[in-house]
């Protein structure tokens, strides 16, 4: 053929046709050099085959054409076949997802069965005494025709047959190859398989005719051909040659066993042929493999049993399902065990295998406070308390007064018998139990609200103990991690609850008090025994201070912090400590930041939460050294705490904004390296020049804990912002008006609210353009002031549209309210 005259559908076709018969791109080049194909046609077909590659590469995007003999040819052709996913069991095996290829290897020996047929290459090697090499392929009339010897006729025979012809033959040229201690040999091996042709028809996915290598066998060719479709039959694909049946494959067989019988190598002008199927039923329910199942004549519902690997564990295996038509009605028929063996399907039936029943025969129940809780078998005549030996007995905590049993009636309706613990236990009072009877002990834990004691005030640790019988107020603080210093010479209150039957009774807690010593130690009420929900409050030694620090930041000459000396400390006495203002302090910038609060109120929930898991801090310890009650407690706690949290509903509230802004603005400004949360603190505008003329004037503030007073470096600029031409900074002038900058900056921009201009100073008070008449008084201008103009509101124009709707309204209005009053 001319290669250069080959479309790339073409050269593609060809590929895959190569690959279809298990060739590569490689065994293409080589069948085409095989058959007088010249150097530079060979050299062309294979930037061809190159080319086509490449291309299909790209439309894959990225995806590269292997050279591989996995089924690729029909990758388009059974895409929609391939997505669809089948019930019918085997089917799956031609299908995509498989890693079944059913591939012939090339470079297998050859076969001793395998018969020679023209188109087959043959190997002769001659070694020994005479050594020599002999190549050919069968031709057309089933020789080989070799040098200096003439045709020697193979076709038909198997490689040990033609070996023993080709030595019979050779003999007469090689006479070390005769008699029984010969001193040459020769060995004949296959070379290039020939091709053959096949028929595939029937229910396969593309049927047609194939060129296969001839090592290929059935198998083979239905992989080639897509495989069978669902209106195919598995269990018996027939093969013909020159028109006899040759055999039949069944591949439920395969499946099964792992092995198939009949599956023979192809020859040239072979037929397979798929019928369609006959008998086909589906399993559904309690089954390994669930689906449809093609079942021949003699086969039983055992052997689909078999089939379907078996029943699952929770099969009923006394008895199959049945719904079969019959005589244009659909039946139902239960298949008994006994009944597998003999039972034969019919196409259409539909075998059910129910599961077994959720349901116990012989169970009783046990939960509770016992060591271990679960499920028992009931046996003959079992009684209250040989349960609960089987259940190593009742916990410590169990209530001895009363336990339950819940009992299911036979209309499965329930009953509740009490029965005193306690006589079961001594063997007094015992009755039998039925199957599926609850037992339930309670715990007298489980019965009463979590007993704590809570520790308030000047504690380490302040927080919730767990009650043990026995605790003191010296062993409360010991748990609570011991006293504070300010709790030296301050005292102790014991609060608790009142409980009376009395209907005069109207105190809220009894309260007991005990005084604290300068060292530490109770002086009274060291053994005071506690009682569950006691508070324990430590109050802190009334004359008992703390250092309190504030601090200075900036211009001044010894920056730091420093700890207020007393109460009535004030602003210019901190000045004065801190060696006064340097020279390129800037007093009007000067800004107190003190701290503030922004409590947000936590919810009930929230309390009860804290609360628990504060508790449950308290046994942060290992497992190992905690007690058998302790452990039961923790996990009442995660218990409790889980299930409030599922309640919980927070809400975040919000700080101002504003606030929190100018703060951050001064802190940056001034590069501070104070450590202060924005949300805790606001700025505070001062007079410091009146501070340090007038100490303890009204101006000079009374210092408290965690201010930062702040003196900046003198600004020499007016900072002008908003709505102006060209908002920029400028130097300040002295005695400049604030139109002077106003100008600088470009005047007003048309937008501009000049009424609303205010001026923002360095130690962040305000002043605004006040207004007379039709005059404006604009605020002074000073260092390190910030000016800053307003956007006047959009106006909304009013359209014609609008005009006139009033104006019609208006007018229907006045006929109306006029012709009320003519009526009138």
């Amino acid at each position: 053929m001319n290669i250069s005259s080959l479309s790339d559908q073409q050269i593609e076709s060809y590929i895959k046709q190569a690959r279809a018969m298990g060739y590569s791109e490689q065994d293409l080049i080589s069948l085409a050099q095989s058959q007088g194909l010249s150097a530079s046609d060979i050299s062309l077909l294979n930037e061809r085959i190159n080319s086509v590659k490449t291309a299909r590469a790209s439309r894959a995007q990225g995806a590269p054409v292997e050279s591989t003999r996995l089924r690729q040819s029909y990758t388009d052709s059974l895409q929609a076949l391939n997505d669809v996913n089948s019930d019918i069991y085997g089917l799956d095996v031609f299908r995509k997802g498989s890693f079944l290829s059913f591939q012939t290897n090339q470079n297998i020996p050859t076969p001793d069965n395998y018969v020679l047929g023209a188109g087959d290459e043959v190997f002769i090697d001659i070694y020994g005494a005479s050594e020599s090499y002999y190549q050919a392929e069968i031709n057309p009339d089933g020789n080989i025709l070799l040098e200096n010897i003439g045709p020697i006729s193979l076709s038909g025979l198997s490689i040990q047959q033609a070996k023993t012809r080709v030595i019979a033959r050779l003999s007469t040229l090689y006479d070390g190859l005769k008699g029984n201690t010969p001193n040459t040999f020769l060995n004949l091996s296959l070379g290039q398989v020939r091709s053959v042709s096949v028929n595939i028809v029937g229910q396969v996915a593309i049927p047609g005719t194939y060129n296969l290598s001839a090592l290929n066998t059935v198998f083979n060719a239905l992989y080639a051909a897509g495989g069978v479709t669902e209106n195919g039959t598995l269990r018996e694909i027939r093969h013909f040659r020159k028109g006899q049946l040759l055999s039949k494959i069944d591949l439920y067989q395969f499946l099964q066993n792992g092995f198939i019988e009949g599956d023979n190598r192809v020859e040239n002008g072979d037929v397979i042929l798929v019928a369609p199927y006959t008998n086909r039923v589906s399993v559904s329910g309690a089954v390994k493999i669930a689906g449809r199942f093609e079942l021949l004549e003699n086969e039983t519902v055992s052997d689909l049993l078999n089939y379907t690997g078996g029943f699952s564990e929770n099969a009923f295996t006394e008895s199959v399902k049945l719904n079969r038509i019959q005589n244009g009605q659909k039946l139902v028929a239960d298949i008994n065990a006994d009944q597998f063996e003999v039972f034969s399907t019919k196409p259409g039936d539909q075998f059910f295998v129910a599961e077994v029943l959720n349901r116990f025969a012989n169970r009783v129940v046990v939960t509770g406070a016992v060591f271990r809780p679960g499920n028992y078998s009931i046996g003959e005549g079992l009684t209250i308390g040989q349960l609960l030996e089987k259940t190593e007995g009742v916990r410590p905590d169990a209530l001895l007064s009363r336990a339950l049993v819940k009992r299911s009636n036979d209309d499965l309706t329930t009953e509740t018998i009490s029965f005193n613990l306690s006589n079961v236990l001594n063997g007094s009072d015992d009755f039998e139990l039925r199957r599926e009877d609850v037992v339930t002990i309670f715990s007298t834990n489980d019965l009463k609200e979590e007993s704590f004691i809570e520790v308030i005030g000047e504690v380490n640790e302040p927080g919730l103990i767990d009650f043990s019988q026995g605790t003191t107020v010296r062993d409360a603080l010991l748990l609570s991690g011991g006293l504070t210093s300010s709790a030296f010479g301050g005292n102790i209150e014991v609060s608790r609850r009142v409980i009376s039957a009395s209907d005069e009774a109207y105190g809220l807690s009894d309260t007991f008090t005990f005084n604290i010593d300068l060292n530490g130690d109770l002086e009274t009420g060291r053994d005071f025994i506690l009682t569950p929900y006691d508070q324990v409050i430590i109050r802190r030694n009334p004359v008992y201070t703390r250092q309190q620090l504030v601090t200075v930041e900036g211009q001044v000459n010894s920056p730091g912090q420093y700890s207020i000396k007393n109460q009535g400390e004030r602003i210019s006495d901190l000045l004065e400590r801190a060696g006064g203002l340097n020279q390129f302090a800037f007093i009007e910038g000067a800004t107190l930041i003190r701290k503030t609060e922004f409590y947000e109120e936590p919810t009930d929930i929230e309390k009860q939460i804290d609360d628990l898991i504060r508790l449950q801090e308290k046994f942060d310890r290992s497992p190992d050294l905690l007690t058998e009650a302790e452990m039961a407690m923790i996990s009442r706690i995660e218990e409790d705490i889980a299930d409030l949290e599922m309640r919980n509903e927070s809400n975040q509230s919000f700080s101002n904004y504003a606030k929190r802004e100018r703060i951050k603005e001064v802190i940056q400004r001034n590069a501070l390296t104070t450590n202060i949360e924005l949300k805790q603190a606001e700025a505070i505008g001062i007079d410091l020049q009146s501070i340090i003329q007038f100490p303890g004037s009204v101006s000079d503030l009374l210092l408290e804990e965690g201010d930062v007073l702040i003196v900046p470096k003198r600004s020499e600029t007016v900072r002008m912002r908003g709505k102006l031409l060209y908002p920029t900074t400028s130097r300040f002038v002295e005695g400049k008006s604030l139109k002077y900058y106003i100008n600088n900056a470009g005047g007003f921009d048309y937008r501009a609210k000049k009424k609303g201009t205010y001026v923002v100073y360095a130690n962040g008070e305000v002043a605004r353009t006040k207004s007379f008449l039709f005059l404006k008084f604009y605020p002074k201008p000073a260092p390190g002031a910030e000016i800053i103009v307003p956007t006047k509101p959009l106006k909304v124009p009013v359209r014609l549209q609008d005009v006139l709707a009033i104006t019609s309204g208006l007018a229907t209005l006045a006929l109306v309210v006029n012709q009320i009053s003519q009526n009138n």
